[in-house]
């Protein structure tokens, strides 16, 4: 049996540069990941089975539409693994909100396989298939504070980012990625050049609210994310935003008591939720995700 935490992520700004011939679009965006975990456990199966999904608590579909047995097909080919699996996802990242977690749960398949297979892909194989999965699952292959470009496959680590402390407000409504590219394609002028948003985060952390160009489209659907970010002006954060395509809304609190305590008192819109959580810095190793074999 293994065992894998699948790590959340923030965007911290996100420029839409250009859209490319097969309809994708270019970004760079700062990405990191938080202490904020889904859980997945991997098991073989008797021969024959196929793969199953159990997904408790959470509405998630649990065939081929799910990310993780579209991930878990590819690795066992790659691997030689049988397809004859049993996976429960334990559900902490809220879903369809711009944190990332279908893209994790992806990767950490992918990670959580190779351990029970006992071998470990080519990096450039494991690499390419991980982008083949999603645009942002290959950032959760090894998650640290990075510079994402490209369509946020092309990631550049980025050093002296410090620790720093969160409050999120999820939503209980979702935001269609595609529909937010779209809708911000059609307000920007594009192709354009991108501004230094890395340096945003050196060497104190966000000060600062990063630009979104997802940010706008959403927040005139929804107005309840600029609702959010005034809240947790008002309960103290450093600086505010709403990550990927959200609808999650980010705080940045000074430590973690200010996060908890911000938490716990914010006024925050009919039906959201907060979330007090944590990034590692650039050099902090083992904070607590991957995979443990049982």
């Amino acid at each position: 049996m293994i065992q894998v935490r699948a790590p959340a992520k923030l965007n911290l700004g996100l420029e839409v540069l250009r859209k490319r011939p097969d309809g994708y679009h270019e970004i760079e965006t700062c990405f990191v990941p938080l202490r904020l975990f889904d859980r997945l456990t991997l098991e073989r199966a008797p021969a024959g089975r196929g793969i199953r999904l159990e997904a408790p608590g959470s509405d998630l579909p649990l065939g081929r539409e799910n990310l993780v047995v579209r991930a878990a097909e590819r690795a066992c080919a790659a691997l030689g693994l049988a397809p004859d699996l049993a996976i429960r996802l334990e559900k902490e990242i809220p879903i369809a909100a711009g944190l990332g977690g279908g893209s994790s749960d992806a990767a950490a398949t992918l990670l959580g396989l190779e351990a029970l297979a006992g071998r470990e892909l080519a990096r450039d194989e494991r690499a390419k298939l991980a982008l083949e999965l999603g645009a942002d699952v290959p950032f959760f292959l090894d998650p640290k504070p990075a510079l994402g470009r490209g369509v946020g496959e092309k990631l550049e680590p980025i050093p002296g980012v410090p620790e720093m402390h969160w409050v999120l407000v999820a939503f209980p409504f979702p935001v269609s990625t595609a529909w937010a590219y779209a809708e911000a394609a059609r307000e920007l002028t594009l192709p354009r050049d991108p501004s230094s948003i890395a340096a945003l985060l050196r060497p104190l952390g966000l000060l600062s609210p990063p630009r979104n160009d997802l940010e706008t489209v959403s927040a005139k659907r929804h107005p309840e994310i600029p609702a959010a970010r005034r809240a947790l002006e008002s309960a103290g954060a450093l600086a505010t935003g709403m990550s990927g395509s959200g609808p999650t809304v980010f705080g940045r609190f000074e430590d973690a008591r200010a996060a908890q305590r911000a938490a716990e008192r914010v006024e925050v819109p009919a039906g959201a939720r907060t979330i007090a959580t944590s990034s590692p810095g650039s050099t902090e190793g083992g904070w607590g995700w991957g995979v443990a074999k049982w």
